[in-house]
C-alpha cells in the first residue's frame, strides 16, 4: 500500500544501465537536419521571414499538407548562418508516447553542455502519461535549459503530425509554456496540433505561423525548379500550366517536371490541395515506370526501410552495389533527402514512400514480410528492428529482441512502447513466453496499476512453474508479492513469499525478499520482527554492497523510524549507502538514504536536524521529478515545522502532499495514500491543538478502512477521532476511541506518520483528574524514547500538554531521563526549515528571474516589469511562476518577503 513504486525492478542493479545515454535506443539520424541539395530552389524572402518569426516568438508553426516544402524550409533554417544555434529533431511514429517524445527531446539536446541537476534518465523514467510526472520531468529539462549561456537557441521539430497522443502533446505544451526566453521552438506539421495551446499563444503574441499559402511556389520559383530539372529547356507557358494544375504544390511541380524525360506530364487536372494524394500517385507512377527494371525493384524493395543506407539496402535488396544504386537514385533527383552524404544515408519523402510500399504489396504480395525479416537482421537500432520482426511476423525473433532490450527501456520509462510491441504479438505468445507476461506486469507496475499487474504476473508465474525456471519464478513471485502487498492482500503476499523462500535464491533476491518481509511485518502487525529483517539486510549488504539497490529501494523514507530496535540497522544501512556512493554512481534511492534527515529528526538534536534537512533539501531540488521524494520531504519538513511551532507552514507542507497524491497517477493506491496524508496532516493539527482543523478532517477519517489499506489505518482513524473528541471536551467519546487506538497500536503502529495514542490517553487521564493513571500511561513512552535514544515521537505531541506530562516524572527519575529532556528543551524555538536552504533556492534562480524577483519586491506589477526589461507580459508571468515554484512559495508577497529577508544580502 505505501511502498515506493518508482523503480522498475526489484531485482536489477542499474549501475550499468544508467551509464548508457537515455536516447541510446534512437537512431542518430533523428537528430540530423536533412542536407540541402546544391540544386535546391532558393527562397530567401521566405527563409528570412521564418528566421524573423522564430527569433521573435516562443514557438513558430510551419503548417501545410505533405509536399509543400516544410522540411526543406526547416532544413534551410537549421543551416542558416544567422548567429543562432539550431538543434534538429525528426519525429516519427515511435515518438507518439509522452516518454518516447521526452527521450527524443533529450537526444536533440545532447549536443549542448547543459547542467543537469538530475540525470536525464531519472527524468525520463518519471514520464509515462502526460500527468504530474511528465510535468516534473519537463521542469527538470527546463532547469537544464536555463543553464544555456550561448545566446539564442532554436529547437526545430519536424513532422509533428506524427504525434497524436494527447499525453505527448500535453508534455510538449507544458515544455513550450515553460521555455526560457532565449529558447524558441520551430515546428513543422501537416496539421495544426489539436492539443497545443495555439489560441492562447496567438492571443499573447507568442506564436509565429507560416501556412500553405506562404509555402506555395510562385511563378519565378517554379521556373527555377523547372530549370534545375530541365537545364533551361522549359517555357514560361509550361511553368504557368504546371502552376495552375498544382496550385504551387512543390511535390506536384517536382514530379511533373521530372516525368517523361522532360515532357510536361498531362492527363490529370488538379482540383485543390485535397486532391494532392491522388495527383502524387499519378505522377509517381510515371516516374517509377521510367526507371530501369533493376533500379525500380531496388527502390520498391528498399521502401520498407525508414532510411536508406548502403548496408541496410544491400541486405534487403540482395544487391552488392547498393551504394551505386543509391547514388544513381540521388543523381536522378528522385523524391528523397540526404541525411548523410558520406555513407550516403537517404530518406524517401513520406508521400513517395507510401506510394512505393503500396506498389510493392500490389505487385509482390507476401514479399514485404520477407523484406522486413531481412531488414530486421541488419537493423542496429533496436526499436526499428523489433518493428521489422513484427511486420515480418517472425514472432520468436521479435520476442527475443523485446526481452533483450526491455530492461534499459523500462529504466528510462519506455513502458508504453513495450506494451505496444507486446500488443502486436499473437495472444498465445504470452503463454509460450512467460517472460512476456512478466514484462506486461512490470509495465503495469510502473504505471501504479497494482490491480492490473496481478493477472499477467500470475500468468508468468504459472509459465515459469511449468518450465521449472526457478530464478525467473522467484523474481516474478517477488514482484507479484509486492503488488498484492501494496493492495492490502497481506495473506496472499505471505503465501507468495513462502513459495519464494523454498526456491534457490541468490543473495540479491534473498535480500530483496528480506526488504519485503520487513514491510510485511510492519503491515500485518508484527513490529517486533521488523528489526531482525533489517539486520539481515545489513548483513547481506556488508557481504556484497552491490545488493544495496534494490534491497533498500523501499527503505529510504520514514516508515520504519520509531519501530522498536530499528534505528541501529537503519543507521548502519545509511553508512553503507554513503560509503558505496563515494565509490561509484548509485541509484537515486541509495542517494535518498544517504541524504535523509529522518535519523537526525528521530534522534532530536535541533541543530543537527536543521543541517540534515538543508542537505536533504539540496538533494531534493536535484531530484525534483520524483514524487516519492517530495512526499517524504514535505512530511518531514512539516514535522520539523510543527515541532518548532511554525504551524501554518507545517500545514502547508502536509497539504502539498495531499495535492501530490491527488494529482499523481497512483492508480489503485491513490485512496490509500490520501488517507495516510490526511493522518499526517491531522498530526500537525494535533501538535498545534487546532480543534477546528482536526474537525475538518473528520469526514475523511470516519470512512471504514478499504481492502487496499493496511490495518494500521484503523490505528490512525481511532487516534485522530479520539483527539478531536478530547479537544472538544467529549471525554467519554475520546476515551472509547483512544483506548481502541492504543489497542491497535500494540500491533499496528506507524510512529513516523502519527502521534502516539498512549500520550493522548495520558492527557485524557489528566483531564479526568487522574495524574497517577496519566503517569502510568506516559511512563512506557518515555522509557522507550530513552531506550531508543530518540525523541521523535515526543516531537509529534503538543508542547504545553506534553510539559504537563513531563512534570509528572518523579524527582528520583529526572536524572535518568535528562538526555531526553535536554533535547526536548532545544525545540522551544525553531525557524522554519523550508526557509533555511537560502543558498540553494537562490542558486536555482536564473539571472533574469533574480532581476524579476527584485522588481516584485519593489512592488512592480507584471506590466511594469515587462516594460522595464523589454519582455512580453506573458514572459514575465512565466518568470513569476518559475520563481514561486523554485522558492516553494504561493504568492508574490511571499516571494517579495523572501527577497527582503535573503536576497538583499547579495548587494
Amino acid at each position: 500500500m505505501y511502498q515506493d513504486s518508482i523503480s522498475y525492478s526489484a531485482t536489477d542493479n542499474l549501475s550499468t544501465i544508467e551509464a548508457l545515454p537515455v536516447w541510446s535506443s534512437a537512431a542518430v539520424t533523428k537528430f540530423r537536419a536533412p542536407q540541402l541539395r546544391t540544386s535546391i530552389v532558393s527562397r530567401p524572402a521566405l527563409l528570412q521571414r521564418l528566421q524573423s518569426l522564430s527569433d521573435q516568438h516562443r514557438v513558430t508553426l510551419v503548417c501545410a499538407p505533405a509536399g509543400f516544402g516544410k522540411s526543406t524550409l526547416l532544413a534551410q533554417l537549421a543551416d542558416a548562418e544567422d548567429g543562432v544555434e539550431s538543434l534538429w529533431l525528426s519525429l516519427d511514429e515511435d515518438d507518439n508516447y509522452p516518454n518516447r517524445l521526452f527521450v527524443s527531446l533529450l537526444g536533440a539536446l545532447d549536443k549542448l553542455a547543459l547542467k543537469w541537476p538530475v540525470a536525464p534518465q531519472i527524468l525520463a523514467s518519471q514520464v509515462d502519461s502526460g500527468g504530474s510526472g511528465a510535468r516534473a520531468a519537463v521542469a527538470g529539462l527546463v532547469n537544464a535549459l536555463c543553464s544555456y549561456r550561448s545566446g539564442r537557441l532554436r529547437l526545430i521539430a519536424d513532422d509533428l503530425h506524427r504525434i497524436n497522443d494527447n499525453g505527448a502533446l500535453r508534455l510538449l505544451d507544458e515544455l513550450i509554456d515553460r521555455l526560457p526566453p532565449e529558447v524558441g521552438l520551430v515546428i513543422g506539421s501537416r496539421v495544426e496540433p489539436p492539443a497545443l495551446s495555439l489560441s492562447r499563444w496567438r492571443a499573447h503574441a507568442e506564436l509565429g505561423e507560416l501556412f500553405l499559402t506562404d509555402l506555395q511556389f510562385n511563378e519565378s520559383e517554379a521556373l527555377a525548379l523547372a530549370n534545375a530539372r530541365w537545364a533551361g529547356d522549359v517555357s514560361p507557358d509550361m511553368v504557368r500550366q504546371a502552376l495552375t494544375r498544382t496550385e504551387g504544390w512543390a511535390a506536384g511541380l517536382q514530379l511533373m517536371f521530372g516525368a517523361a524525360g522532360g515532357r510536361l506530364a498531362s492527363g490529370l487536372e488538379f482540383v485543390g490541395v485535397r486532391a494532392s494524394r491522388h495527383l502524387f500517385d499519378y505522377f509517381a507512377a510515371e516516374v517509377l515506370a521510367e526507371l530501369p527494371q533493376d533500379l525500380r525493384d531496388f527502390l520498391l524493395h528498399c521502401s520498407i526501410l525508414p532510411e536508406l543506407d548502403p548496408r541496410r539496402c544491400a541486405v534487403v535488396s540482395g544487391r552488392g552495389d547498393a551504394r551505386l544504386a543509391l547514388e544513381e537514385l540521388y543523381r536522378r533527383n528522385l523524391f528523397l533527402t540526404v541525411l548523410d552524404d558520406r555513407a550516403p544515408v537517404l530518406r524517401l519523402h513520406d508521400l513517395f514512400r507510401d506510394y512505393l510500399q503500396g506498389e510493392l504489396e500490389l505487385r509482390h504480395s507476401g514479399l514485404p514480410e520477407e523484406l522486413h525479416a531481412r531488414a530486421a537482421a541488419a537493423e542496429p537500432v533496436t526499436p526499428r528492428a523489433v518493428m521489422h520482426w513484427l511486420k515480418a511476423r517472425h514472432w520468436d525473433e521479435a520476442v527475443a529482441l523485446i526481452l533483450r532490450c526491455a530492461e534499459p527501456l523500462l529504466a528510462e520509462g519506455g513502458y508504453a512502447l513495450i506494451e505496444r510491441w507486446i500488443g502486436l504479438l499473437p495472444q498465445p505468445m504470452s503463454e509460450q513466453y512467460p517472460e512476456l507476461a512478466s514484462l506486461q506486469g512490470m509495465c503495469r507496475w510502473a504505471c501504479y496499476d497494482f490491480i492490473g499487474m496481478r493477472e499477467p504476473l500470475e500468468r508468468a508465474c504459472a509459465g515459469f512453474r511449468r518450465q521449472g525456471d526457478s530464478p525467473n519464478l522467484a523474481r516474478t513471485l517477488l514482484i507479484l508479492a509486492r503488488s498484492v502487498h501494496n493492495n492490502g492482500n497481506l495473506e496472499y503476499c505471505a503465501r507468495l513469499l513462502d513459495e519464494a523462500d523454498n526456491l534457490e535464491l541468490d543473495l540479491h533476491l534473498r535480500t530483496a525478499i528480506h526488504a519485503l518481509r520487513a514491510w510485511q511485518a510492519l503491515a500485518d502487525g508484527r513490529p517486533q520482527n521488523v528489526a531482525s529483517v533489517l539486520h539481515a539486510i545489513v548483513d547481506a549488504v556488508e557481504a556484497d554492497p552491490a545488493t544495496l539497490y534494490p534491497s533498500i529501494s523501499d527503505l529510504f523514507n520514514g516508515f520504519f523510524y520509531g519501530i522498536p530496535e530499528t534505528l541501529a540497522p537503519l543507521g548502519r544501512l545509511r553508512e553503507l549507502c554513503s560509503a558505496w556512493s563515494e565509490q561509484q554512481a548509485v541509484h537515486w534511492q541509495v542517494e535518498a538514504m544517504v541524504h535523509s534527515a529522518w535519523p537526525a529528526f528521530w534522534h532530536g538534536e535541533k541543530t543537527a536536524v536543521l543541517a540534515a534537512l538543508a542537505e536533504q533539501s539540496r538533494f531534493q531540488q536535484r531530484m525534483a521529478a520524483l514524487p516519492a521524494l517530495w512526499l517524504d520531504f514535505h512530511q518531514l519538513s512539516g514535522w520539523i515545522l510543527a515541532a518548532g511551532g511554525e504551524f501554518d507552514q507545517a500545514v502547508a507542507m502536509e497539504r502539498r502532499n495531499l495535492q501530490i497524491v491527488d494529482s499523481v497517477e497512483f492508480g489503485s493506491l491513490a485512496p490509500s495514500w490520501r488517507r495516510v496524508a490526511v493522518i499526517n496532516l491531522a498530526c500537525v493539527y494535533w501538535v498545534a491543538q487546532d480543534a477546528e482543523g482536526l474537525a475538518q478532517l473528520g469526514p475523511e477519517l470516519v470512512l471504514v478502512r478499504q481492502p487496499a489499506e493496511w490495518p494500521m489505518v484503523d490505528t490512525g482513524r481511532a487516534l485522530v477521532l479520539g483527539q478531536i473528541a478530547l479537544l472538544e471536551g467529549r471525554l467519554e467519546e475520546a476515551e472509547a476511541e483512544l483506548v481502541r487506538a492504543q489497542a491497535f497500536y500494540q500491533r499496528w503502529r506507524l510512529p513516523a506518520f502519527m502521534s502516539t495514542p498512549a500520550v493522548s490517553l495520558a492527557l485524557l487521564r489528566l483531564a479526568q483528574d487522574d495524574p497517577a493513571a496519566a503517569w502510568a500511561m506516559f511512563e512506557p513512552v518515555l522509557a522507550e524514547a530513552l531506550h531508543e535514544d530518540c525523541i521523535g515521537p515526543l516531537l509529534l505531541e503538543p508542547r504545553q500538554p506534553l510539559s504537563r506530562l513531563l512534570a509528572l516524572i518523579p524527582s528520583a527519575e529526572r536524572d535518568r531521563y535528562q538526555p531526553i529532556l535536554a533535547r526536548l528543551d532545544g525545540w522551544q524555538s525553531v525557524a522554519a526549515p523550508a526557509e533555511k536552504n537560502v543558498g540553494n533556492a537562490e542558486s536555482s534562480l536564473t539571472e533574469r528571474e533574480i532581476d524579476v524577483l527584485q522588481r516584485i519586491a519593489a512592488g512592480d506589477s507584471n506590466k511594469q516589469i515587462a516594460r522595464i526589461f523589454g519582455l512580453s507580459p506573458h514572459t514575465v508571468k512565466r518568470h513569476v511562476a518559475n520563481i514561486l515554484g523554485k522558492l516553494e512559495v504561493v504568492t508574490r508577497g511571499q516571494a517579495a518577503a523572501w527577497w527582503r529577508d535573503h536576497g538583499d544580502s547579495r548587494n
